[in-house]
């Protein structure tokens, strides 16, 4: 197979299939969970032999924005722009550690090419007016005040978990930066290959006189995955979570998958309040902006149902 040739598939793997629920984050428990996720989609080469992965960053970037409130009287802190930068860094270390294990394990070599990216976002942006998007470690009021006051944070109180979060804007994604010379990249390698990209979303930034500005806020990584399907001519995004399809009525008795849909469709159901903003929802709306954008499918799914998905016997498949 010759470079350019080959379908492609763009898959954005959830944040949880890197760090579950209440497990450590050390660095080899990470690998093993993207070990075993990626068992899962070497199967998928097969049909797609040019791979774009993207991926989540929350518990990473996390972790770093509280190592940096642990050592601020030591080192200087990072803002959040380099903190999503530095997590990409991190995991695409994690991922491809993980990657040549799953590969031998499996006795194949396909080369995992990881990038560091940034996405465009509008400085006008009506997320920078009302931030959102909850980031870092857990503050007492007193601390919070300091840092409001010094750096013009926003915070919001968590009842539950008791204590001060930071929250951040989350603006739409305008484009990848450099995405041309992406698309070039990608064109120019041979199959089968890996290309690991836009994670967390990608870095945030704002065009200015001055060119790409970094930006203190968080960019959904299924709508930056929906982007990149749409500029590498994609034959197919793919979304991978924690649950095996999209459901109707999710938190009832009875929640109702759905199996085939189209993306007019889906939109009716998310206008109707069935997809949560902090869960099914951007995926929902990444697979809808890609499917009406190219006329292509996307498809949401577990790692384990991956290519059950592929076949229409699991997941959702939107057309």
């Amino acid at each position: 197979m010759r470079p350019g040739e080959g379908r492609m598939a763009v898959l954005a793997l959830g944040g949880n299939a890197i760090l579950k629920a209440g497990q450590e984050a050390r660095d080899d428990v990470q690998i093993a969970n993207l070990q075993v996720a990626f068992r899962s989609m070497l199967p998928l080469l097969d049909r797609y032999p040019r791979m774009m992965i993207t991926h989540g960053n929350g518990p990473q970037v996390g972790n770093i924005l509280l190592r940096n409130e642990l050592c601020h009287t030591e080192v200087p802190p990072m803002p959040l722009d380099v903190c999503v930068a530095e997590s990409q860094g991190q995991i695409a270390y994690l991922a491809m550690q993980a990657w040549d294990r799953a590969c031998r394990s499996a006795c194949r070599e396909v080369p995992m090419l990881p990038i560091i990216t940034r996405t465009v976002v509008s400085a006008d942006d009506l997320a920078f007016r009302d931030p959102t998007k909850p980031v870092g470690p857990y503050y007492s009021k007193e601390r919070a005040l300091v840092l409001a006051r010094e750096k013009g944070w926003v915070f919001r109180e968590d009842v539950k978990r008791g204590g001060m979060r930071r929250v951040v804007p989350s603006p739409d994604v305008v484009k990848v930066a450099k995405e041309e010379h992406l698309r070039t990249l990608v064109e120019s390698l041979t199959p089968p290959f890996v290309v690991l990209c836009g994670g967390g979303g990608g870095v945030p930034v704002v065009l200015s006189g001055a060119g790409l500005i970094g930006v203190e806020a968080v960019v959904d990584k299924d709508l930056a995955s929906a982007r990149l399907a749409e500029v590498l001519h994609a034959d197919i995004l793919i979304m991978v979570t924690d649950v095996e399809s999209v459901y109707l009525d999710f938190t009832s008795e009875r929640p109702r998958p759905l199996r085939k849909v189209t993306a007019k469709e889906l939109s009716r159901h998310a206008a109707e309040g069935q997809f949560p903003l902090g869960s099914m929802g951007p995926k929902v709306e990444a697979a809808t902006r890609f499917v009406k954008a190219t006329g292509r499918k996307a498809i949401i799914t577990s790692a384990d149902r991956l290519m059950d998905a592929l076949d229409g016997k699991a997941g959702t498949t939107v057309e």
